[in-house]
């Protein structure tokens, strides 16, 4: 390669999984001398409107549309079923990928959300031999065929049951690696050192609880409650951009000296690392996050979807204690309390399923696809484009 690659990544802005994932490939892209990139969250600029009430709707699925997301996402599942109701949103993303392809010289595509704009794309203009190479990376631990079509030249994958789905259903094996989802450095780079101020005992318990920021916990203050009477437990509740819900805990127990109530964090992997257990949902950054510092985790009642289908996954594994209601929270929280083996077992499972450092494994593999086609590239360039 002479000049710098010119790179598009695919993203979407339902929840912060997918630009958490497009952030990392970046941060990671920028270190090997690749700054040319351009970011596109599809949807959105194809359709804003559309996008907006889709991504209410995925918010309220947190609370009160848990039945209506569980139902959009797996009807159109079409392995699942013949009835595409997403086909207007890809007619939508494939004018978008196409005018976002004729306004510039990309060298590859990175998607980072599921959508079948881009084989869409290639199917159409394929008399002109579009010969970049388009990607795929997968950011939950299981399948939807939205993610799938024969026009993704590779894959990149969570675990081993989901490339061995992929070739199920006719990807082959040497498309695809088992990356892990691309998180933030610093969860492999930890200082593990801790502080007096961190401690309080050494017989106490740090429980961190990841509410979120779309209110996944609707009786968060009485688990708090059950669980505060246990001397030796110190808990810390992270709201991230839930204001009302920060200032309702912060009311409530400022003054409590083993509670910590905070906000937005940035240093997430440090909380975690100081931590013996955690409560979080299931999302697929949430639980790669989780699987880099190997924490007993206890998984909140999932929404009916991805998150429900990386929940029950984990559970298969081992790798989480999964609860279907709330009320089933502190009791989870007292059983690893109490079991030590329990919870070494759940972080045992955990080092069987962690890849390390996947945003540089798939950079390294990017850098390779993107070698190959030059040649095809300059021809391209000295041919006139066939109108369709």
């Amino acid at each position: 390669m002479s000049a710098s690659p010119k790179i598009l990544i695919l993203t979407g802005s339902y929840g912060n999984g997918h630009l958490e994932v497009t952030h990392s490939l970046i941060t990671e892209l920028n270190k090997r001398g690749i700054t040319n990139i351009v970011t596109s969250d599809l949807f959105y600029e194809a359709h804003p409107i559309l996008t907006n009430v889709t991504r209410k709707l995925y918010i309220k699925s947190f609370t009160k549309g848990q039945n209506i997301y569980g139902y959009l996402y797996y009807k159109s599942d079409f392995r699942l079923t013949d009835f595409r109701i997403d086909r207007m949103i890809d007619r939508y993303g494939y004018m978008r990928i196409s005018q976002l392809m004729k306004e510039n010289d990309f060298d590859l595509v990175i998607n980072t959300f599921p959508m079948q704009a881009l084989p869409i794309y290639k199917q159409r203009t394929k008399r002109i031999k579009p010969v970049i190479p388009f990607i795929n990376v997968l950011t939950d631990f299981c399948l939807h065929t939205r993610w799938i079509s024969d026009g993704i030249d590779y894959f990149f994958v969570a675990c081993d049951s989901l490339k061995k789905e992929l070739v199920d259903t006719g990807i082959a094996e040497n498309k695809i690696t088992i990356s892990g989802i691309p998180i933030k450095e610093e969860f492999y780079l930890l200082d593990n050192s801790t502080s007096k101020e961190d401690i309080i005992s050494e017989n106490t318990k740090k429980l961190l609880i990841s509410a979120g920021a779309h209110g996944v916990l609707k009786d968060l203050a009485q688990i708090i409650e059950e669980l505060k009477i246990k001397e030796d437990l110190q808990i810390t509740v992270v709201c991230g951009s839930n204001k009302p819900l920060f200032k309702e805990l912060m009311q409530a127990y400022q003054y409590d000296d083993n509670i910590k109530i905070l906000g937005y964090v940035s240093n997430m992997a440090n909380l975690m690392s100081r931590s013996d257990i955690m409560v979080t949902k299931a999302g697929g950054i949430s639980l790669s996050e989780a699987l880099a510092i190997r924490i007993p985790l206890i998984l909140t009642p999932a929404v009916p979807g991805q998150e429900h289908d990386n929940a029950n996954f984990f559970e298969q594994e081992g790798m989480a204690i999964v609860t279907k209601t709330e009320d089933e929270i502190v009791p989870a929280v007292l059983a690893l309390l109490k079991q030590p083996l329990l919870a070494k077992s759940l972080t045992k499972q955990m080092e069987k399923h962690f890849h390390p450092h996947a945003s540089a494994l798939i950079v390294d593999k990017v850098l390779t696809l993107i070698e190959k086609p030059q040649i095809y590239k300059e021809k391209r360039h000295d041919s006139k484009e066939i109108k369709s």
